[in-house]
């Protein structure tokens, strides 16, 4: 059985292998510990650094960065699953109400203004500026918590780039700018953008509001120590 002060190398020795984030090291000191205690018990004169190097080269040339890259792949299709299946929700009774509502007034705002760059601009500016106020909030609260407890979680930066989905907002804050002004929309072009707007708009409320903190919670749960700011 390994001490703490063996341990705590562990840690270090992650750290020092490009390994930035707490839960990931966690699992590598876990794995690393289970096969230095294996080893020691197979060769009795082998000493810990000894048993250390032999386990760390199971790893490969790459080192710890196979580790990494696989635990952020499963985060994020964990993160886009869980957006997909409260974002289905807002289509199934009762929740489908409210999404035909909204839907419906976006829908109509295209009726009563005639120039339809009054109704793009501002649905671009809040496509924009919300996911940009939860990112510069999610920042500065992962500093904090890195400067309290000089820890950094996979979980966060997840959160954080929302699984990867950020890439599609560009489309919804975008897209229907990049349509000339000039031509006339027809109402079935007016109704089919304002499903798409609204579909944008449930995904980031989903994505922002519901899973990012929900894959927090999941964190505190694995990990006791997790805190997030």
């Amino acid at each position: 059985m390994l001490n703490k002060d063996q341990i705590q190398q562990l840690y270090t020795f992650t750290q020092k292998h490009y390994v930035d984030w707490f839960d990931v090291q966690t699992e590598l000191v876990d794995h690393l510990a289970n096969g230095i205690e294996n080893h020691l018990i197979q060769n009795p004169n082998a000493t810990f650094e000894d048993a250390l190097n032999t386990e760390f080269k199971k790893f490969g040339v790459t080192g710890f960065s196979d580790v990494i890259e696989e635990k952020t792949k499963a985060l994020n299709t964990h993160y886009r699953k869980l957006v997909w299946q409260y974002f289905k929700d807002f289509f199934k009774l009762p929740k489908i109400i409210l999404t035909l509502f909204l839907i419906y007034i976006f829908y109509q705002l295209f009726q009563f203004v005639d120039e339809r760059l009054y109704i793009l601009i501002p649905t671009a500016m809040v496509l924009f500026w919300v996911p940009l106020s939860y990112f510069i909030k999610s920042v500065k609260s992962i500093r904090k918590t890195k400067k309290e407890t000089g820890k950094k979680w996979l979980f966060d930066n997840t959160a954080l780039q929302l699984g990867e989905l950020s890439h599609i907002f560009n489309i919804g804050i975008y897209g229907g700018i990049i349509f000339d002004s000039n031509k006339n929309w027809s109402n079935t072009q007016e109704l089919i953008f304002s499903i798409l707007m609204v579909g944008f708009a449930l995904i980031l409320y989903v994505s922002i509001y519901i899973v990012s903190p929900k894959l927090r919670n999941e964190a505190a749960k694995q990990h006791p120590d997790y805190k997030f700011a």
